[in-house]
């Protein structure tokens, strides 16, 4: 009854209906407020409307005003924050003079934490698996809890700058130095990389097409150098005061941006009914079965992000900066359960966007996405899809304008915990006592340094076989288990040692390097998640059997900052009252967190299913295939690989049926041609062949082959103009045509082909003859 009743009011709150009060509170919570400003009209089409395929549209000069005011904006704020002290304290630069109230911390969290990965990435996930990868954001409202009640206090009571001086304070010198070394890195490569990256990738497909000619992906050296640089130029100037409050107002930049996607998606699709109908019901599940796909299942969840999110929330320099500069200890354990609240809305904001947009794509309501050279969907480009086709001017300005805000608080966050972090644990360690001064300046050409770095990290990042999130997902065994094994068990278990501490963060950090080695080449293929449960644990074991070989010699700082019994972190002597009451306001947050889970999980499991179909004897490639189910909400179309393979569930486009349904196979029409690369490997004592699609060409279409040069080029046309694939003349390369078949053309004593969803997966093989072949055979053998 209860989940019942909390889908009901879902429904209710985003289904619009005339008349009803739920419309207005749909707008509000939604849009969070955005309907107030700028009203009904900024919708690009009436709900349950169509947009033509064919439209295209363009920055006005009122999108190019707001985007451009906004950065203009932001970076004299940002200046003005940090000159407005006139003092050279070091304390003054990197921590704020630790000043920040509690709603200043929660939305400098949530801020750093949000970036152009989430907004961009978020929706690819959203489009190609549902809400599953919003456990990311909602869980990190427990891990937001353990911040506030056990780890804040220590590091507010130790008085240290960076979390290395923490290290040292409870282990040794050793453990700083190599954790100051693994936080910049994880800056660099994590905070910075992959935000650039997909900060990149939504400026190619918005703005810079109205300032360049041909592909602006050839200009990204010169747009990722611009937003680095427009960052950087506040954050050197004006230290974390000024990333605090920048970090402020792209918060609620950020979310009324990100709102109207939400808003104006969820009511063109005909509110949270219209979107049920649209997608396949596993996309409105958070909590999926150990059959998912994606290898984000609940146990993958429950048991591996805390330990990434102990890594992320509770240790990692860049975030925990915030805390650091809290006014005193209540402030500091507010701010991060606010965070957690916060943390509800990404699922709405960032993930759901891209579930809408698989639904509008399902129902015609907007052109499919772009495709990639393979045929499939570039689900990259789901948000700028929806940005350019969904919004009006002034709307899509503001959008853009959000994106850049996420970006720009992530950037400028991570650049300054990278300067704080060189100052106070590398440089000043080395240098011996510095002025404030001296220390102020070398932070700022830390950051510039760590500027020039993350420009060219983040030109090495590629596209992979993944999407951008789980790209970044598979860098963290790296570093999240080793740092959560050491504070973890540091502030809990008196015993731990220094030494201990320092073999796990170094042994630890390595053996996750393999692990991404292996995740990278495609031999190791457990998902991220869990590895990093399975390395926590081993690292567990390790710290506590080299804990008691070489015991610790505690100093009177040292014990302090360990949890004499873990309940000690609810005696709050000096807490707040009422709701502000750190323990009354973390009870809230765990209940509202439950409840959430409660209602946005589907008690189903909806397991994968594999074909291979044949027409004639002969792969079929490239044809379009309806998968046939009694309950509608299954249905889907699929189109069949190199191979003739299909596939029903991936991590690419989220399916798949409960355990023995059945789903009749119905060939709808050609639609590829594949150019595929064949190579040949032998395994073990098997021959194997592996092929690649190198292009997917429209079914019919004429190829021209020629050899020149020690090349071959084959060349074609088509709507979008002509297109080259050079290959070397050693290389096997085939063109393999989609069979020219429909249903009608089929056998009809072989035209009734099923498959059938199985916990154990497996390729179903099928196999048609058209009227034609089996004319061809001998009376008696048409069947066989």
């Amino acid at each position: 009854m209860i989940r019942m009743s909390w889908r009901q009011f879902l429904s209710n709150l985003c289904m619009p209906q005339a008349g009803q009060r739920s419309t207005q509170t749909a707008a509000a919570l939604l849009a969070v407020g955005t309907s107030v400003f700028f009203g009904p009209h900024a919708l690009a089409a009436e709900p349950g409307g169509t947009i033509s395929q064919f439209s295209r549209v363009t920055l006005s000069w009122l999108d190019l005003t707001i985007i451009f005011g906004y950065l203009i904006g932001i970076i004299l704020l940002g200046c003005l924050a940090g000159l407005r002290r006139q003092g050279v304290r070091g304390t003054d630069y990197f921590l704020a003079s630790r000043s920040l109230p509690w709603p200043m911390i929660g939305m400098a969290l949530f801020a750093t934490n949000i970036s152009t990965i989430h907004l961009v990435s978020f929706a690819q996930n959203g489009f190609t698996s549902g809400l599953t990868y919003g456990n990311y954001e909602w869980m990190a409202a427990f891990t937001l809890i353990i911040l506030s009640l056990f780890f804040a206090p220590f590091y507010l009571r130790a008085n240290v700058a960076t979390l290395p001086d923490f290290l040292e304070r409870r282990y040794n010198r050793a453990c700083r130095d190599y954790l100051a070394i693994l936080s910049i890195f994880s800056a660099v490569v994590v905070h910075i990389g992959f935000s650039l990256l997909t900060g990149a990738i939504v400026l190619e497909g918005t703005i810079l097409p109205a300032f360049v000619n041909g592909n602006p992906e050839q200009y990204r050296f010169w747009t990722v150098l611009g937003m680095c640089g427009a960052t950087a130029i506040y954050t050197i100037v004006g230290g974390l005061l000024a990333v605090v409050w920048t970090e402020t107002i792209q918060t609620i930049v950020l979310l009324t941006g990100a709102a109207c996607i939400t808003w104006i998606g969820m009511n063109m699709i005909g509110g949270w009914h219209g979107l049920k109908e649209a997608v396949h019901p596993v996309n409105l599940s958070i909590l999926r079965s150990s059959a998912d796909p994606t290898g984000v299942t609940w146990y993958a969840v429950f048991l591996g992000y805390p330990v990434l999110g102990v890594w992320y929330w509770c240790t990692d320099q860049t975030i925990v900066q915030r805390v650091l500069g809290a006014r005193d200890e209540n402030h500091a354990r507010i701010g991060p359960l606010f965070a957690g609240f916060l943390k509800i809305l990404p699922v709405f904001l960032f993930v759901l966007p891209g579930v809408i947009c698989l639904g509008l794509v399902n129902t015609g309501k907007l052109p499919p996405l772009p495709t990639t050279i393979d045929g499939s969907p570039d689900t990259q480009k789901t948000y700028t899809h929806m940005i350019n086709l969904l919004l009006a001017p002034g709307y899509r300005g503001i959008v853009i304008a959000a994106l850049l805000a996420a970006l720009m608080s992530t950037v400028s966050g991570a650049l300054n915990s990278i300067a704080t972090l060189f100052s106070y644990d590398i440089y000043k360690r080395w240098r011996g006592e510095v002025s404030d001064r001296h220390l102020v300046w070398v932070g700022r050409i830390a950051t510039f340094v760590a500027m020039c770095i993350a420009v060219a990290w983040t030109m090495a990042l590629g596209r992979r076989d993944t999407t951008i999130f789980q790209a970044m997902v598979d860098v963290f065994p790296v570093v999240a288990p080793p740092t959560a094994v050491v504070f973890l068990w540091g502030v809990f278990w008196r015993r731990t040692s220094a030494w201990a501490a320092f073999i796990i963060l170094v042994g630890g950090s390595l053996l996750g390097v393999g692990v991404f080695i292996l995740t990278w080449m495609g031999i190791l293929k457990i998902n991220s998640l869990f590895m990093a449960f399975i390395l926590f644990c081993i690292e567990s074991v390790l710290i506590v059997i080299l804990s008691l070989l070489l015991p610790h010699k505690h100093t009177p700082e040292s014990l302090a900052l360990v949890w004499e019994k873990p309940w000690h972190a609810l005696r709050g002597e000096n807490a707040w009252r009422g709701l502000l009451d750190y323990r009354v306001f973390a009870a809230l947050l765990f209940a509202t967190m439950v409840g959430l889970y409660w209602a946005f999980t589907s008690p189903h499991a909806y397991y994968p299913i594999r074909g291979q179909l044949e027409v004639d004897g002969q792969p079929a490639v490239g044809l379009e295939i309806f998968l046939d189910a009694e309950d509608d909400h299954l249905d889907e179309r699929l189109i069949t690989d190199q191979n003739g393979i299909f596939t029903y569930g991936s991590t690419l486009r989220a399916g798949g049926a409960p355990d023995k349904t059945a789903l009749r196979v119905v060939v709808v029409r050609p639609v590829w041609d594949y150019l595929v690369e064949v190579v040949q490997k032998t395994n073990g004592d098997q021959p194997e062949e592996k092929s690649t699609i190198l292009a997917a060409i429209p079914h019919g279409t004429h190829v021209e082959e020629k050899e020149e040069g020690g090349q071959r080029k084959f060349t074609w046309r088509d709507a979008q103009g002509e297109h080259r694939v050079v290959v070397p003349v050693s290389a096997h390369v085939e063109l393999r045509r989609a069979p020219d078949i429909t249903q009608d053309s089929i056998w009809a004593e072989g035209a009734h082909l099923s498959v059938v969803a199985s916990p154990h997966e497996r390729l179903q093989r099928l196999s048609l003859r058209t009227q034609r072949a089996a004319a061809l055979l001998p009376p008696g053998k048409a069947a066989g």
